[in-house]
């Protein structure tokens, strides 16, 4: 019966190459969760606000965004979008759920400027699009016709 003359040989290459992938592959997530593919601007009025996750509980909403073509109003199309978990950017959570829903309890027309990540990871939300500020807008005096 030999013995393992050394560490290496005992402990198996096997499972040293699976820990080495493991790190990579988690070094490699938390890159691509950290890096912020472009940021923006929508106008809208919100349709939904909540908290929802079977693991990690994040807040959630939707944005009727209004669609204007030739001076005419063409309908909506609805924007999905998450409140970062992560503050990365001072963005204040409860500050930024306080004013979604009183946008939606008044239906207001409000500005939400966000970030739009390459890769979602559940724990900050379930889109790609994390906001980071409101602004609520005033009705226009002008009207289009």
């Amino acid at each position: 019966m030999s013995y393992p003359s050394n560490r290496l040989q005992k402990f198996g290459i096997g499972t040293l190459l699976t820990g080495a992938a493991l790190v990579a592959t988690c070094g490699t997530c938390r890159l691509v969760n950290s890096i912020d593919y472009s940021q923006g601007e929508r106008v809208g009025v919100i349709n939904k606000v909540s908290k929802k996750g079977l693991f990690w509980k994040t807040h959630e909403g939707q944005m009727a965004l209004e669609g204007i073509v030739g001076g005419r109003s063409v309908g909506a199309n609805l924007w999905n979008f998450s409140i970062d978990r992560k503050t990365d950017h001072d963005e204040n959570v409860d500050s930024l759920v306080y004013k979604l829903q009183d946008a939606l309890n008044n239906q207001q027309k409000i500005k939400i400027s966000y970030i739009q990540s390459i890769i979602p990871f559940p724990t900050r939300g379930s889109t790609r699009y994390y906001i980071q500020g409101i602004e609520t807008l005033q009705p226009s005096d002008s009207s289009i016709k």
